[in-house]
């Protein structure tokens, strides 16, 4: 079998769930999530400059978030740690709603260890390490092979030719193979609602449906599973990596689903 955490597997499906998600979050009013609907069409990923009104309503989205960390939006916003250039990053963003958000600012600078946490210190650290000969060397990396190690570099050049795994997911299902496909809950970057509608496209039917998942006796989530041997969890409290936010949960949800044990 195989998991699945917040990856992105359909672009549209799950581009279009940003906003309905923002609105079931409290972050954009009733007023503004009809309009969006209304004007938009439910189509937010590719936008039509042409639409005024819905670029309005766009407008009017985006300074509602902007200063969230797409990635967990009750953390704080402190920068994206990696030291890609900004024409690397801004070569790479299309007409979306993601177009003007701050929360992947290339981050160029030293830890900051200020008053409040800031998770991507621990990324910036990390390029100390990676970067390290005797790291280097313990991880058995050729000299030579490998030039200053990146944090995402989006610079790689490479075709990317499919669009959406949900027929890969589909051939996987009727072949036998299990799989768990999880969401940390609070992820705007590729949201759970997103997720599950690409599951339901598959059109397999319910086994057990929507419940709660507990660790220590306190609930770590929800989850339902299919027909398919699927199972789909939300981690409580994750974000785009669920367990660097959850790690307790997100292993105790791994052992019981590779034991063929009910979450």
């Amino acid at each position: 079998g195989y998991l699945l955490g917040n990856a992105v597997s359909d672009p549209t499906t799950e581009g279009n769930s940003v906003i309905p998600f923002c609105h079931g979050m409290g972050l954009i009013s009733d007023e503004l999530y009809e309009s969006l609907e209304k004007n938009c069409g439910g189509n937010y990923r590719v936008l039509d400059p042409s639409n005024v009104e819905c670029m309005n309503n766009i407008a009017a989205f985006q300074k509602c978030i902007t200063g969230l960390q797409t990635a967990q939006i009750l953390e704080p916003l402190c920068g994206f740690a990696s030291p890609m250039a900004h024409e690397i990053l801004h070569a790479t963003a299309r007409r979306s709603i993601y177009q003007y958000n701050d929360s992947r600012v290339p981050l160029n600078v030293e830890p900051s260890f200020g008053e409040f946490f800031c998770r991507v210190d621990g990324y910036v650290l990390a390029g100390y390490w990676f970067n390290d000969e005797s790291v280097r060397e313990a991880l058995h990396v050729r000299k030579g092979t490998i030039g200053v190690w990146t944090r995402c570099n989006f610079g790689l050049n490479y075709t990317k030719d499919i669009e959406s795994t949900v027929a890969y997911h589909y051939d996987l299902s009727v072949k036998g193979y299990r799989s768990l496909i999880y969401s940390g809950d609070h992820d705007m970057a590729v949201p759970f609602l997103g997720t599950q509608a690409w599951i339901r496209s598959l059109n397999f039917s319910i086994v057990d449906d929507w419940r709660s998942w507990r660790v220590d006796g306190q609930i770590a989530g929800y989850t339902r599973r299919y027909s398919n041997q699927m199972t789909f969890a939300t981690v409580k409290g994750g974000g785009h990596t669920a367990p660097e936010y959850r790690p307790k949960e997100c292993a105790t949800m791994f052992r019981r689903w590779i034991s063929e044990k009910p979450l």
